[in-house]
């Protein structure tokens, strides 16, 4: 038999001690040629043997670069035990990847033994060629999740087969036929079982429903990314009269003039805000929602509000964090109610610098519930004289806050929030969200707010989150930089990379291809994420930052909040460093699937606003390129779709992924990032919530 690299990864992994590329030799080829580790100088007489002979050399090579073996003189010995756990990922193909430390697994689809997306496995090292890794999934250590939303694709004679929609790899699954009645298409929320009938996982069906019934989609996304449900009944909230706020010295702020600037359709009110103009400058007040004051670490409450990390926001449906009986009115800073607050006063000069500020707990009284648009009408063309002059003053120390800013570093990306619009609970439009000068003044106070509390507790030295945001890796400039040159753009990677950027923004500024330069320099950002130390915000410019200013809606802003009121208490620090590390590494992985969640509730939006539409023609501007092709964004409305390479039929087309382009190999068109193109809508599918179009 011959040998493979897959029998010499299992031959080593069954050996225990040292070994020799001599053992090697002898137990799988069975003869002693060139058993001394140096290439025969004859010509072998058997090529098997010789092939053999390259393969256990490739396989013991590869096996060492990736760290699987290390070999001391003559001697190999195994470094690594061949087996790993880690949550599994599933391409559109059913194949898997696990990544581990600096690592990449990857797992074929017949070796996944039904393993799911992001489920917890146990997976054996395999194989090894050309340094790349292979391995088989062993068991399954913990589904990720259970329920899902499935199709009935067709029925055997005893069974009814479904296939999981919103899972990659066209998974297959089987229930007993029911006795009623059930027709191709129809759709049903399944759960898995364990077993299997006929190669295919058994399921439980939970409920069905009419296919693609738009009542369902709200469900479909909760499940897809196992969001949490309704609060329960929690033991510290069944008797409202006996909850008490914990004890402390707090600043009345009542009798200071104070408004809350939210949506028109807000419920919950987290932040505040007051100003008084000292001298040629101001001091603002920004009031955050005192919500660790009835929610005491460690409680039932609290190891909910952890679990679940943030609020979720999907249309006009909020999934909260904290319970409605805490979110919309205990902690929520409604207007003409005692409210307790953290306080944070800052006094700023006429060029927009923070000369001091100060932190402590307060007792607010809100004057003012005042919307964006009410906000932003009130400043435009004036109104009570009180409030008119209060949100006069609040914009023109956010202007100067917002210069300063930009002058020092701040990327200003004009990347516009899209809203969805609707009409009797349905989604009748999408649309880009006007951004107003009251969203400026909002926005402003509280990165100022959240850069004194992050100054203020690292100079205690109180383990806390700060929210943290990485440079532009060296890479990623440079691919910038070729997309850029691809536009004609001049971009310098040397020097300040923010003022570069700056530069860029302001030459595309208010022209076509404005959008989609944004697009890809954001793109271009590392992620944000929560951490135990002050490692800078390259985004906003800031050498400290935290979250500090929605205590109801992110838990990280909640424990920031308690960190806060130990320094001004005099306490004991509430979060030892390895708690903080936790806590911020599962608050950045849940941000992660709320903005998931968030995206995909959209899109499926977006396929229901166009498929009535197929056939209709559009103009849009190329966003982005794969290898599958190039995705648009039209012109009159935020809607994405793809253009499919093979519905490019008048030449055979190349994709250059780094220069952002497609080119025809014999006639020489292109399609480039920020082209405009002339489409066609050629099909919308909900199962898979995608939308395709072919160039015109």
């Amino acid at each position: 038999m011959p040998v493979t690299s897959r029998k010499i990864v299992a031959y080593i992994n069954a050996r225990s001690g040292e070994f020799t590329r001599k053992d090697l030799v002898n137990d799988l080829i069975g003869h002693r040629s060139d058993t001394g580790g140096k290439k025969s100088r004859r010509k072998s007489k058997q090529p098997a043997a010789a092939r053999d002979l390259s393969i256990i050399d490739e396989t013991l090579d590869g096996m060492v670069a990736v760290g699987l073996i290390r070999k001391k003189r003559n001697n190999y010995i195994k470094v690594h035990a061949f087996a790993v756990e880690g949550k599994i990922r599933i391409n559109s193909r059913g194949d898997g990847l696990l990544q581990v430390l600096d690592n990449e697994i990857l797992i074929k689809k017949d070796d996944t033994v039904g393993a799911h997306f992001n489920d917890l496995v146990a997976v054996k090292i395999i194989d090894v060629k050309q340094g790349i890794l292979y391995g088989a999934v062993e068991k399954i250590v913990h589904r990720e999740k259970h329920a899902y939303f499935a199709r009935v694709v067709h029925a055997t004679r005893d069974s009814v087969i479904y296939n999981l929609m919103d899972v990659p790899g066209n998974r297959e699954v089987c229930a007993p036929k029911p006795s009623g009645s059930f027709n191709r298409g129809d759709m049903a929320l399944i759960q898995l079982e364990e077993g299997l009938h006929n190669k295919r996982e058994k399921c439980r069906v939970i409920r069905t429903f009419p296919p693609d019934d738009e009542r369902y989609d709200l469900e479909r996304i909760v499940v897809k990314h196992s969001l949490p449900g309704p609060h329960r009944d929690y033991h510290e909230l069944r008797d409202m009269q006996a909850i008490r706020p914990d004890a402390g010295p707090r600043r009345d702020y009542r009798d200071l003039f104070t408004v809350t600037i939210d949506g028109a359709d807000a419920k919950d009110f987290d932040d505040a805000l007051s100003i008084e103009r000292k001298g040629d400058g101001y001091t603002l007040y920004v009031h955050i929602a005192d919500v660790s004051s009835y929610v005491r670490k460690n409680s039932e409450l609290d190891r909910e509000a952890f679990k679940r990390g943030t609020s979720y926001y999907l249309g006009n449906t909020v999934i909260p964090m904290l319970p409605e009986v805490l979110s919309n009115d205990l902690c929520s800073l409604r207007e003409g109610i005692d409210r307790l607050a953290m306080s944070v006063e800052m006094d700023i000069d006429r060029h927009g610098a923070v000369k001091s500020s100060r932190c402590y707990r307060g007792l607010i009284r809100v004057d003012r519930r005042l919307t964006y648009t009410g906000a932003d009408e009130i400043l435009s063309a004036g109104g009570e004289a009180r409030v008119t002059d209060m949100l006069r003053m609040l914009h023109e120390c956010a202007m100067l806050l917002h210069n300063r800013r930009v002058s020092q570093g701040s990327l200003e990306l004009n990347l516009t929030d899209q809203s969805l619009v609707y009409e009797n609970n349905v989604v009748t439009d999408i649309q880009y969200v006007e951004r107003l000068k009251s969203h400026l003044m909002v926005e402003e106070s509280m990165l100022c707010a959240n850069v004194a509390v992050s100054c203020f507790i690292r100079e205690s030295g109180v383990p806390s989150l700060y929210r943290n945001h990485e440079p532009i890796s060296p890479d990623s400039l440079v691919s910038l930089k070729e997309f850029l040159r691809q536009l004609g753009i001049p971009f310098k990677i040397a020097g300040n990379t923010a003022a570069n950027l700056q530069k860029v923004l302001a030459r595309v500024a208010g022209s076509d291809i404005e959008h989609v330069v944004n697009m890809v320099i954001l793109k271009s950002m590392m992620q944000a994420f929560y951490g135990a130390y002050p490692e800078g915000h390259f985004g906003l410019g800031f050498k400290d930052y935290t979250h500090f200013t929605s205590p109801i809606r992110r838990y990280p802003d909640l424990v920031v909040h308690r960190c806060l009121k130990s320094i001004i208490d005099r306490t004991s620090p509430p979060y030892s460093l390895d708690e903080i590390v936790e806590i911020g590494d599962k608050s950045s992985e849940l941000e992660r699937v709320a903005q998931s969640a968030e995206r995909d509730f959209r899109k499926i939006k977006t396929c229901r606003l166009m498929m009535d539409r197929v056939g209709e023609k559009f103009t849009a501007i190329i966003n982005g390129v794969s290898r599958y092709g190039f995705y648009v964004t039209l012109t009159e409305t935020p809607i994405d779709g793809m253009v499919p390479l093979w519905t490019l039929t008048d030449d055979f087309y190349l994709v250059n992924e780094d220069e952002y382009t497609v080119i025809g190999r014999k006639h020489g068109r292109r399609f480039r990032m920020g082209d405009r193109v002339n489409v066609k809508l050629t099909s919308v599918e909900l199962d898979r919530i995608v939308i395709d179009f072919e160039v015109l």
